[in-house]
């Protein structure tokens, strides 16, 4: 069923970006897309296409989708789209309104380095070529990479406020874990309780739920992907989740720490306080350097030499990634200018973004990992949640 909220929100959004890069037309071209999904999809239409489909989002602010007879009722009745059908020929009919529009460059979905704007096939490429080429207009191809960094990118108000209702019940299914824990409990039992909380509110977790909540007890767990296994967590240890869920299409993703006092003293140990405080300072470090203008790579640099300066070996990741429809939602990217992240470190961060802001350091008491979402507002960054501050006690 179309979001038409989102779906509406977003096309008034891509008719004002469009005009900021002179592109004269945008083509979202898909194919049986419950299958080879179609990232912008979503946001543009809100249906999937069974047979060969586009949406045309013209600098004029036309909103037209193209599409076989069986799939435009169901558009059509959205209100939304200016909706053209065929039966046996797209390109009859894309050729009949590409001549209307009568575009110099038309921006495709593409990219090299940012997998939210690279849905385009290189089959269908092919075959819009085709079609531009048979048609009387003479355009020509650009990437609508940047056009998909500021839709995609700049949430709306009700986007938002489905990030925030995630970032809540995220903290909420945390909290009750940590209240019910129990010291026979093993990273696999941690799990189970965090999914029967998902699944008693009718949401599923923001990745897949094999390693969502990833959960590591104690200094012997495998931090990162792993499987939650049959390891408990010891005494004077600490306990690490990295956690999220998804709220009506909108993901959440954040890490907290807890610790199992020894014999009952709460005290937390001085070496685990001072290098929880390492970490806490890296994070800030790069929540006050994240601002519109900056790029990316600038926000790696700020948190990973605070860390580095304390004396800690460099963090073997970014620093952030943008979170909306996806717990990874493409984009802009806090991270170092590693091959592996092409050039998206290198791109402005905007204001309305979201990101995550994480890193974490291997001790004797565990891994500490912590990780906080934030907003992107016109004067710097504002976090979505209160951030963890101290290391939370686990009660037996």
């Amino acid at each position: 069923m179309t979001d038409v909220t989102i779906v509406s929100e977003k096309l008034e959004q891509a008719g004002a970006v469009l005009a900021d890069y002179d592109v004269d037309a945008w083509i979202t071209f898909g194919r049986e897309t419950s299958d080879i999904a179609e990232p912008v999809l979503p946001l543009l239409l809100g249906e999937d296409f069974v047979w060969p489909g586009m949406v045309l989002i013209t600098q004029d602010d036309e909103r037209i989708v193209l599409c076989e007879t069986h799939d435009a009722d169901t558009i059509r009745s959205v209100g939304l789209h200016e909706v053209f059908s065929y039966e046996n020929s797209l390109e009859r009919v894309f050729r009949e309104v590409i001549e209307s529009i009568d575009p110099d460059t038309i921006a495709i979905n593409y990219s090299k380095s940012n997998n939210t704007a690279d849905g385009l096939s290189l089959g269908l490429y092919r075959l819009l070529e085709e079609y531009v080429d048979g048609a009387s207009v003479e355009a020509t191809f650009e990437s609508s990479e940047p056009i998909i960094n500021r839709v995609r990118g700049t949430k709306s108000d009700t986007e938002l406020k489905r990030i925030q209702c995630s970032v809540d019940i995220s903290l909420e299914i945390l909290e009750t874990m940590r209240n019910a824990w129990r010291p026979d409990w093993s990273e696999a039992d941690v799990a189970e309780f965090v999914h029967e909380e998902v699944e008693s509110r009718g949401l599923s977790t923001a990745w897949h739920a094999d390693v969502c909540p990833a959960v590591d007890a104690g200094s012997q767990a495998e931090w990162g992907h792993a499987k939650p296994s049959a390891l408990r967590l010891p005494e004077g240890e600490v306990l690490h989740l990295d956690f999220g869920v998804v709220y009506e299409g909108y993901a959440s993703d954040m890490q907290r720490l807890y610790y199992r006092p020894v014999d009952g003293n709460s005290t937390i140990p001085t070496g685990l306080q001072s290098a929880f405080e390492d970490v806490r300072a890296a994070i800030q470090a790069g929540f006050e350097t994240l601002r519109p203008g900056i790029q990316g790579h600038e926000v790696d640099t700020a948190a990973r030499e605070t860390l580095t300066d304390r004396g800690w070996p460099e963090f073997q990741h970014g620093f952030g990634h943008q979170v909306g429809r996806n717990v990874h939602d493409g984009g802009t990217y806090l991270g170092p200018r590693w091959e592996r992240y092409g050039d998206t470190p290198t791109k402005d961060v905007l204001e309305g973004q979201v990101f995550t802001l994480e890193l974490g350091i291997e001790t004797e008491w565990g891994y500490l990992g912590q990780e906080e979402m934030v907003v992107v507002r016109a004067d710097g960054a504002e976090y979505l949640t209160a951030p963890q501050t101290s290391i939370e006690l686990l009660e037996e």
